[in-house]
């Protein structure tokens, strides 16, 4: 297979090389990157006053690690509350930091998060969100309204490649790409975005490997009709969708 790797770097080079490791031969072309969010400076007065009883949400491996650098960068630690990842990649990333008892849920779409255990009943509890510009609007208005005091914090931001001539697009194309591995809806939206008019039939008409139900959902409303749920974004779990090649056995 040929497929296109589009994910920001280092995951992108590790990606490629475990691809090419299995036998295929990837396109390595990293459409998005990562810098410090707007709101990296609020971290102290948000996290500070955290006790057992509140909660701590991370809605990516990035959130964690730039909420972590921060911290270490003003001497300050993690508080003691209870955490919640909406990944297992996320999972690990609090992991590797020292936060190991991170709650997972099964479903990573907000609905999951919500539906987990303890987060029913948050009167007086507090529940900081930590993510990038945008995104995961259902979780605050949900939790507010059991009980809980929410606070967004963007800590990173996204920055999207651009190609306002289409090169890129006409650049997979010559090179036969056949397959894309998409690990976020974010990278779905924006490289449909990248195709003209002329070249969308042929960016649908590809093999779609993406990391969760709530993107295989994302992907079917965009036009994409050949779909598999990696059910995870781990270079395992996406080289193995890719390696099942059948788009019917596991969008559900």
């Amino acid at each position: 297979m040929i497929p296109l790797v589009v994910r920001p770097e280092p995951q992108a080079s590790s990606l490629s090389q475990a691809l090419l490791a299995a036998g295929h031969q990837p396109v390595t072309s990293p459409l998005l990157s990562f810098v410090d969010g707007n709101e990296l400076d609020r971290l102290p007065e948000l996290l500070s006053p955290l006790s057992s009883q509140d909660y701590v949400i991370a809605v990516s491996v990035q959130a964690v690690n730039f909420t972590h650098t921060a911290l270490q960068s003003k001497g300050l630690a993690w508080p003691k509350a209870h955490y919640i990842a909406v990944g297992e990649a996320t999972g690990n990333a609090f992991a590797a930091v020292g936060i190991l008892d991170a709650a997972v849920p099964d479903d990573p779409r907000s609905e999951g998060i919500i539906a987990l255990p303890g987060l029913d009943e948050l009167t007086e509890r507090r529940v900081v969100i930590l993510r990038g510009n945008g995104g995961r609007h259902m979780i605050a208005p949900t939790l507010t309204g059991r009980g809980a005091r929410v606070d967004y914090c963007e800590v990173y931001r996204r920055q999207y490649r651009s190609d306002p001539a289409g090169e890129l697009v006409k650049s997979w194309q010559s090179q036969g790409v056949d397959s894309i591995i998409i690990t976020s809806g974010g990278l779905l939206s924006h490289i449909v975005q990248l195709a003209t008019a002329s070249a969308k039939d042929w960016l649908l008409s590809r093999l779609l490997i993406v990391p969760s139900i709530r993107v295989v959902e994302e992907a079917k409303e965009l036009g994409f009709t050949q779909i598999i749920n990696a059910e995870g974004a781990s270079n395992q779990a996406l080289i193995a969708a890719l390696d099942e090649r059948n788009p019917n056995d596991r969008q559900d």
